[in-house]
């Protein structure tokens, strides 16, 4: 495929480097959006001091399609879905990648950073999730539900959403066998201690942490008459405390500003937004931005939002939009 396809964004603080003995205190982060490109292998690493500092950063041969990435810091996971690997990554592209080999078979979707050390990866084909040591390359897995594809941290625990498809059936993509569910795991046991319902469609694409401490979890259903569904769980109480449609069929992902607004993107709708204070859909599937395939967005510290559109095979490159806190 000659198109860079874009799959995946984030934003990330990368620490500003050294002080002055008599100035105690370090500089402020500084931003950047990272957006993974599938079809050529690489990193685009956008400085948001300097926008127009563009930096393309090669990833090398991961042994398969990269799917999602994540971040901490200057640390960067990226998975290959089928390929049952893992590139760990220097985000600066001073350092080349590391390839870490799961278990041939098991998958690698969803991807988390518990600290500097630990990360954990979803493996959907065998329903287990996967503890790797990025330092010694050390691995563990764990059982969980149903097609794990997403995973998020919160309260000091893991909560993996299930989207409870199977991969054995007659039909081109995932089957849905009915609505999904979130495992809880105790990170310092590496158990399983509690599984929470989740109302709607099944198959969970997405889970965020919102700024009010609460996981927002979002269920794309098959498509067709199907609408996603949004619902938002206590990390604590560990049970759902509301759910909302209106989203459309096959949202993808979801992105919050670290305050009140949850975006979410649809590669049929386009940009959609949430409200988690008001719990409220501010911009559903009837007034949703539309995005050329919306693939997934991200928020700045000054709520600048930046979509990513995917391109495609035929000879599309994929293309980043920034939309300013009102949506312009």
């Amino acid at each position: 495929m000659a198109a860079t396809r874009t799959f995946t964004l984030l934003s990330l603080a990368l620490a500003a480097a050294g002080c002055a003995a008599t100035t105690p205190s370090l500089p402020p982060p500084e931003e950047s959006v990272v957006v993974l490109n599938a079809g050529d292998l690489t990193l685009t690493l956008v400085r948001l001091a300097d926008p127009l500092l563009i930096q393309t950063i090669p990833v090398g041969n991961i042994g398969g399609t990269p799917l999602a990435l994540a971040a901490r810091g200057l640390q960067g996971l990226i998975t290959t879905g089928a390929g049952s690997t893992v590139a760990y990554v220097d985000v600066s592209g001073e350092h080349s990648a590391v390839m870490y080999r799961l278990e041939t078979g098991h998958g690698a979707a969803g991807v988390v950073f518990l600290n500097d050390s630990i990360a954990y990866i979803t493996n959907p084909f065998v329903n287990r999730i996967t503890r790797l040591n990025v330092r010694s390359g050390d691995t563990l897995t764990i059982a969980v539900g149903q097609a794990p594809m997403a995973v998020a941290v919160a309260r000091g625990r893991l909560f993996v959403a299930n989207a409870n498809v199977t991969y054995d059936c007659e039909d081109a993509g995932p089957c849905i066998l009915g609505p999904s569910w979130l495992t809880v795991v105790d990170p310092d046991r590496n158990l399983p201690i509690d599984s929470i319902p989740l109302p709607g469609p099944g198959n969970a694409a997405d889970i965020q942490v919102g700024a009010d401490g609460l996981l927002y979890v979002l269920s794309a259903g098959a498509g067709g008459i199907d609408q996603g569904r949004l619902t938002i769980v206590d990390p604590v109480l560990r049970q759902e405390v509301g759910s909302f449609s209106g989203f459309g069929p096959l949202p993808t992902r979801l992105a919050s500003d670290g305050r009140e607004r949850l975006f979410v993107t649809s590669t049929g709708e386009g940009l959609m937004e949430f409200n988690t204070r008001t719990r409220r859909v501010v911009r559903g599937v009837n007034s949703a931005i539309p995005l050329a395939s919306g693939v997934t967005a991200t928020v700045d510290a000054a709520g600048f939002i930046y979509a990513v559109e995917s391109g495609g095979c035929g000879g599309e490159l994929g293309r980043m939009r920034i939309f300013r806190p009102d949506l312009t």
